[in-house]
Protein backbone atom coordinates (compact mmCIF):
# COMPACT_ATOMS: atom_id res chain seq x y z
CA UNK A 1 0.00 0.00 0.00
CA UNK A 2 3.03 2.12 -0.43
CA UNK A 3 2.53 5.24 -1.89
CA UNK A 4 5.32 7.03 -2.27
CA UNK A 5 9.12 7.08 -3.67
CA UNK A 6 12.09 8.60 -1.93
CA UNK A 7 13.08 12.16 -3.63
CA UNK A 8 11.46 11.55 -6.43
CA UNK A 9 9.57 14.36 -6.65
CA UNK A 10 10.40 15.91 -3.80
CA UNK A 11 7.24 15.05 -1.83
CA UNK A 12 9.04 13.67 1.06
CA UNK A 13 13.05 13.43 2.57
CA UNK A 14 14.97 10.49 2.39
CA UNK A 15 14.42 9.47 6.19
CA UNK A 16 10.63 10.34 6.16
CA UNK A 17 10.75 7.41 3.41
CA UNK A 18 13.02 5.19 5.22
CA UNK A 19 10.83 5.21 8.59
CA UNK A 20 7.54 5.17 6.65
CA UNK A 21 9.12 1.68 4.22
CA UNK A 22 10.00 0.18 8.07
CA UNK A 23 6.65 0.70 9.77
CA UNK A 24 4.33 -0.15 6.53
CA UNK A 25 6.31 -3.60 5.79
CA UNK A 26 6.73 -4.46 9.96
CA UNK A 27 4.32 -6.93 11.51
CA UNK A 28 2.98 -6.37 14.68
CA UNK A 29 5.42 -6.43 16.77
CA UNK A 30 8.04 -5.16 15.03
CA UNK A 31 5.64 -1.85 14.72
CA UNK A 32 5.37 -1.53 18.41
CA UNK A 33 9.39 -1.56 18.25
CA UNK A 34 9.73 1.01 15.72
CA UNK A 35 6.98 3.10 17.69
CA UNK A 36 8.99 2.66 21.25
CA UNK A 37 12.60 2.89 19.50
CA UNK A 38 11.56 5.80 16.98
CA UNK A 39 9.05 7.92 18.43
CA UNK A 40 10.85 11.15 17.57
CA UNK A 41 11.13 10.21 13.99
CA UNK A 42 7.72 8.72 13.59
CA UNK A 43 6.73 12.35 14.67
CA UNK A 44 8.98 14.46 12.54
CA UNK A 45 7.60 11.94 9.98
CA UNK A 46 3.98 12.97 10.30
CA UNK A 47 4.68 16.74 10.59
CA UNK A 48 6.47 16.55 7.74
CA UNK A 49 3.49 14.52 5.65
CA UNK A 50 0.81 16.98 7.15
CA UNK A 51 3.03 19.93 5.68
CA UNK A 52 3.11 18.34 2.69
CA UNK A 53 -0.83 17.54 1.58
CA UNK A 54 -1.85 18.04 -1.31
CA UNK A 55 -4.16 14.85 -2.28
CA UNK A 56 -7.14 13.12 -1.06
CA UNK A 57 -4.90 9.79 -1.10
CA UNK A 58 -2.11 11.11 0.81
CA UNK A 59 -4.24 11.79 3.14
CA UNK A 60 -6.11 8.71 3.17
CA UNK A 61 -2.45 7.13 3.56
CA UNK A 62 -1.52 9.22 6.31
CA UNK A 63 -4.88 8.22 8.58
CA UNK A 64 -4.58 4.28 7.71
CA UNK A 65 -0.90 4.48 8.84
CA UNK A 66 -2.38 6.33 12.10
CA UNK A 67 -5.41 3.89 12.96
CA UNK A 68 -2.50 1.03 12.49
CA UNK A 69 -0.30 2.68 15.29
CA UNK A 70 -3.09 3.35 17.78
CA UNK A 71 -4.34 0.00 16.68
CA UNK A 72 -1.50 -1.89 17.74
CA UNK A 73 -0.78 0.11 20.98
CA UNK A 74 -4.88 -0.67 21.90
CA UNK A 75 -4.06 -4.81 21.36
CA UNK A 76 -0.70 -4.33 23.25
CA UNK A 77 -2.74 -2.78 26.33
CA UNK A 78 -5.97 -5.11 26.08
CA UNK A 79 -3.41 -7.99 25.79
CA UNK A 80 -1.46 -6.47 29.25
CA UNK A 81 -4.34 -6.56 30.87
CA UNK A 82 -5.78 -10.18 30.25
CA UNK A 83 -2.58 -11.07 31.40
CA UNK A 84 -2.84 -8.67 34.73
CA UNK A 85 -6.48 -10.79 35.41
Amino acid sequence: MFLFEPCSSQMISQEDYTFIVAFDSATGKERELILQDQRQQCAKTFLNLMGHISKNQTIYYILVLIDDMFTVKIINFLLALALLS
